[in-house]
């Protein structure tokens, strides 16, 4: 039987998403082996011939010409589309940019800004249909591996509406709520294994928001424990204000 042909492509990232797979070891290569890749550059080199895909997976911002025209192709000859990571699902770190003046933002990086592109961060959605989303930063390579099997025989996965905290509680974590310390846990997507948490970090909502997140309450829980502004600029680190920002204005 021929094999699924997938892609795994790099827009503007840091790749952390793709070295979460890798860290995935044999069992990634066993994967591999099962479809033909087309396309991923940090285990093969060989150029892309431009061939139909069953599945074309996305990391990073869409934030250049080049970029885009990639992204664009590659939806139009791919069967499914599937972002990986936060920075392609929700704008990621680089979003940060989106709330201060970016002239200045853009000087932090280059001595003469002449001739840079210095667009607003969107997500890939905002220029092409996205199938599904693993989110993440990085993705969890054991969730990758999970639903694998299901977008490759067309279907869409749905990721459960399972807290952060369902997690914590399995790894029999100390809430960080509980001892006054600020955690999104309650709001945010669970499927990371708990990893800020376990390590007593507060989740900073890399995942995104669950689609039965209260806002409200989470806002109310944590005015106990940071201000306004604390709050806000904690929602800038992955991308997560726009979406907080529509949810609340639904009232939720």
């Amino acid at each position: 039987m021929e094999k699924p042909k997938i892609a795994i492509v790099s827009l503007t990232s840091c790749e952390g998403c793709q070295f979460a797979l890798l860290d995935l070891g044999e069992r990634f290569l066993e994967v591999a082996k099962l479809v033909e890749m087309v396309d991923f550059r940090l285990l093969e080199d060989e150029e892309d011939d431009g061939r139909v895909l069953d599945i074309a997976f996305v990391e990073g911002n869409p934030m250049t010409r080049a970029n885009k025209e990639t992204l664009l192709k590659l939806r139009r000859r791919s069967k499914l589309l599937v972002t990986i990571g936060n920075c392609a699902a929700m704008g990621g770190i680089p979003e940060i940019k989106n709330y201060r003046e970016k002239k200045t933002a853009i000087k932090h990086v280059y001595k003469y800004i002449q001739g840079i592109e210095n667009e607003d961060i969107q997500e890939v959605d905002n220029f092409v249909k996205v199938d599904f989303s693993l989110p993440g930063c990085p993705i969890n390579g054991e969730e990758f591996l999970n639903y694998l099997p299901l977008l490759l025989a067309g279907q869409i996965p749905t990721i459960p509406d399972n807290p952060v905290c369902i997690e914590c509680k399995k790894k029999g974590n100390t809430c960080l709520l509980l001892e006054k310390k600020p955690c999104f846990g309650p709001m945010i997507l669970g499927g990371c294994d708990a990893v800020c948490p376990t390590a007593r970090m507060g989740c900073q909502g890399c995942r995104g928001l669950r689609p039965k997140g209260n806002v409200k309450a989470m806002r109310a829980t944590l005015k106990q424990m940071m201000t306004d502004e604390e709050f806000e600029n904690t929602t800038e680190i992955f991308g997560l204000r726009d979406d907080i920002e529509e949810r609340e204005a639904g009232g939720v």
